[in-house]
């Protein structure tokens, strides 16, 4: 029941689309492989040491620091889209990038999304005090499990999902990355207007 909960409330979440859709695409397209398992095990990292923070008492430090970190989250997020729209998959330095790591990347945008360590201080904190409620640290443990099947579910889905379709991809691997660019880049301003409060 409780797995069934966490995977139901990660779900909701993955299937919005963010910089990390956005980056599990682009890496998939460049790399052309299936990178999404290496991406969401980077992402289990970073979410693992917010949890930590949170069970240790350290989730009011997370919300008192929103403004920072939507605003500092925000501008790398404009940064990155800009980088996408300027990449041409033609040139050297977009050939070598398919070397990169997904792994790290899945750290990356996860801990420059915003909305990422504020939820796990708010909706997530409920989440997990849910599990302890019920079964103590053994119902954390499941719907944190739930919470990441999830999203490794559904990431790999995407990635597996960008890589059958590979010939559509390379052909049109320019517009993709103008695409998911220009998207990165306007939920960036969005992030740093939230955190000024203009939205």
């Amino acid at each position: 029941m409780l797995f069934l909960l966490g995977f139901a409330v990660g779900l909701s979440g993955a299937v919005i689309p963010g910089p990390f859709t956005a980056f599990t695409v682009f890496d998939t397209a460049r790399k052309q492989r299936v990178t999404g398992p290496l991406i969401v095990a980077g992402h289990v990292v970073w979410e693992s040491l917010i949890i930590i923070m949170i069970l240790l008492g350290f989730g009011w430090l997370i919300s008192s620091a929103r403004l920072y970190i939507y605003v500092i989250g925000g501008a790398v997020l404009l940064l990155m889209g800009a980088n996408m729209i300027r990449s041409d998959p033609s040139t050297s330095k977009m050939q070598s990038a398919r070397t990169g790591s997904s792994f790290l990347g899945g750290i990356f945008y996860t801990a420059v999304n915003p909305t990422q360590p504020v939820w796990w201080a708010t909706a997530g904190l409920a989440l997990l005090l849910q599990g302890m409620d019920i079964m103590g640290m053994a119902g954390v443990v499941l719907v944190t499990a739930g919470h990441w099947s999830s999203d490794f579910a559904y990431y790999t889905s995407v990635s597996y999902l960008v890589k059958s379709q590979e010939r559509y991809v390379s052909r049109h691997q320019r517009a993709i990355a103008l695409v998911l660019g220009a998207f990165v880049a306007i939920l960036g301003v969005t992030f740093i207007a939230q955190g000024f409060g203009w939205l």
